[in-house]
């Protein structure tokens, strides 16, 4: 394994696979105000994100378990076939419940990345594995640059339905890469039968849960069709948890969350999900207000998105940087340094007094940054502290976490920039208090998972936890 000259073809393959999924995420923003104006809702639309989001994050653990059982590499292609077929729906659609439908099909790339790192775990040896999964998940940096940047250039040049069929071509090419790179994937099918039935609730629980949170602002969040949503989702996750529990062999595991690395793993993503990752909610808002609330920019949304451009590029180089620190040091150490880089990021807006667009790119490029290193190690180290025939599995679990606590993050960061705000006529926005606030409380977020870090094993290297 070590000594295998087929490695960068692999992680190439790997890496191509990572930008496709991170691509259709980011591609429909750069779509949206040609769609509004096509379909006339933005509410409706709004699907398009919501739908897309909420399949992914339900599907990745199961997906990813069915991928440990039956063949990661197996698995991945199918997933990239449904994401192309469901493109090409997309694309070749005429109203809104086809291109619905299409993209709903698209959402079961959001198993890529779960099924991404056990194949690098088959592939490589434990001590290389930290910097491949980090060069692989630069590709989402890239990919969403690519998807707002060339998306943006195919939907001004051609349609929106360009950039659907822009995707099925990446899915088509990354497949191929798989197909002619990567080992075929042993299955793994011993031990006591599976308990499909365990897992049936799960999905559906999770996809509830997430649709509380994804339109509770619109639908309100006392509404009995919000509240419905979430009380069912929660009771059908306590179902599958109490099942899981009983079950010798459950479809997924959540007695896997007992390992200390994997419980603190999947915590430190809870938080940096609620903190760190609201930054693009965070300063789309505080780039567009106007001039007069004193905290606002007054920029167009154009501008607003060419902002978080640098910082998608420059995080190319986190991912691979997190998983060496890793390596070398530790999964709590790397850990430790990527919250400190994001922290002092966020810390800049008091620094700096932010007040201009070089700035505010400035900040978003150490906050990215840093939240990048973060991305990287913590998937590492979880992989790395689980069973092997488990690791898609378990990877998919910190996709429905980071989901589950964007959600929430984002809920959060709304609240506190409506705690205090600054009128004139029927304009309202948040006032410099309600900005100075939340970036207090993201940056207090971002020392809780620095201080739970260090729950991790002292001294352990990801690969001497397995």
């Amino acid at each position: 394994m070590e000594g295998r000259r087929d490695l960068p073809l692999l992680i190439g393959a790997l890496w191509i696979a990572e930008v496709t999924g991170s691509f259709e995420t980011a591609m429909i923003l750069a779509a949206l105000k040609r769609l509004i104006q096509d379909f006339g809702n933005p509410a409706m639309v709004g699907w398009l994100i919501t739908g897309y989001l909420t399949v992914g994050a339900a599907i990745a653990a199961v997906v990813g378990r069915i991928g440990d059982m039956f063949g990661r590499r197996r698995t991945l292609i199918v997933v990239l076939a449904v994401g192309a077929v469901g493109s090409l729906i997309s694309a070749l659609s005429t109203n809104f419940p086809v291109l619905l439908a299409g993209r709903l099909m698209q959402g079961v790339t959001g198993a890529i990345l779960p099924l991404c790192i056990g194949l690098v775990h088959e592939n490589m040896a434990k001590d290389r594995a930290p910097m491949a999964i980090g060069l692989m998940i630069s590709g989402a940096s890239i990919g969403t640059a690519a998807g707002l940047v060339i998306g943006g250039m195919i939907v001004d040049r051609f349609s929106w339905h360009g950039i659907f069929f822009t995707s099925a071509g990446l899915c088509i090419t990354a497949a191929l890469a798989l197909f002619a790179f990567v080992p075929v994937s042993p299955r793994r099918l011993s031990g006591p039968p599976v308990d499909w039935f365990s897992g049936l609730a799960f999905a559906p629980g999770v996809a509830l849960i997430l649709v509380y949170f994804s339109t509770g602002k619109d639908w309100g969040w006392a509404n009995p069709w919000s509240l419905g949503s979430l009380v069912a989702g929660i009771a059908l996750v306590a179902w599958w948890m109490q099942r899981s529990l009983a079950s010798p062999n459950p479809l997924i595991a959540i007695r896997s969350f007992g390992n200390r690395t994997i419980a603190v793993g999947g915590a430190v993503t809870a938080l940096v999900s609620m903190s760190t990752l609201q930054i693009t909610v965070f300063f789309s808002l505080l780039l567009q207000a106007p001039a007069w609330t004193v905290a606002g920019l007054g920029f167009s949304a154009t501008v607003a998105g060419l902002a978080k451009l640098p910082s998608n590029l420059s995080s190319a180089f986190a991912g691979p940087l997190g998983g060496w620190l890793a390596g070398r040091g530790g999964g709590r150490f790397a850990i430790v340094v990527g919250g400190l880089v994001t922290a002092v990021g966020w810390l800049l807006y008091f620094i700096l007094d932010v007040n201009s667009f070089a700035l505010v790119v400035a900040q978003l490029i150490v906050i990215s940054f840093g939240a990048t290193m973060l991305f990287s190690v913590a998937p590492t180290i979880i992989a790395q502290a689980s069973p092997p025939e488990r690791i898609s599995e378990i990877s998919g679990m910190l996709t429905v976490i980071r989901q589950l606590f964007l959600g929430i993050g984002a809920q959060m960061v709304t609240t506190l920039l409506a705690v205090d705000v600054v009128r004139r006529g029927d304009e309202t926005y948040p006032s410099p208090f309600a900005y100075d606030l939340t970036v207090a409380v993201i940056v207090a977020l971002c020392i809780a998972a620095i201080l739970v870090a260090f729950a991790l094993p002292r001294n352990i290297k990801p690969q001497e936890q397995a």
